[in-house]
């Protein structure tokens, strides 16, 4: 007996939501959030990661949310925060790659900027923030950008 693969496989040729659905993505924890660069490419230098840099840190007081630390990679950001009040995650992320694509485009650019969604965590505990926040800013020390955390021009940690 054969199966139809569309019964089996729900998502058969759709794209999967990486999201929870059971997730509430505007409770006040912290999220540990990444996404990365329309394949992987190597395209946030200079003007572009200002912008990016900027705009996460604009768009942190737009949403509103508390913003603990973020890196622009030159192939993907991480950024760690917490949703305050009426903040949600998923509108701070897609409002961020929506004005860092337009500000893109404005610098003359064509290519597409971003991958499709972005991946989170829920950070558990304090000591996590912490260590986390860490991580985050010694990425480009890892990657062989800068001598140490704070020679990196597109990283910033705040109050953790």
């Amino acid at each position: 007996m054969t199966r139809d693969r569309t019964s089996v496989y729900a998502t058969f040729r759709k794209r999967r939501s990486l999201r929870l659905l059971s997730q509430d993505y505007a409770e006040s924890r912290p999220y540990h959030v990444t996404w990365g660069t329309h394949r992987g490419r190597p395209i946030l230098l200079a003007d572009t990661a200002r912008a990016v840099a900027d705009c996460i840190e604009a768009e942190a007081d737009r949403t509103p949310a508390d913003l603990y630390a973020y890196c622009v990679m030159p192939d993907h950001v991480h950024v760690l925060l917490v949703p305050r009040e009426r903040g949600n995650v998923i509108r701070f992320v897609q409002a961020v790659k929506s004005r860092t694509a337009r500000a893109h485009t404005a610098l003359g650019n064509t290519e597409k900027l971003w991958q499709r969604g972005f991946y989170d965590r829920i950070v558990r505990t304090e000591e996590d923030i912490s260590r986390l926040a860490k991580y985050i800013l010694a990425n480009p020390v890892r990657a062989g950008l800068a001598e140490d955390t704070s020679a990196y021009p597109f990283s910033r940690l705040f109050g953790t």
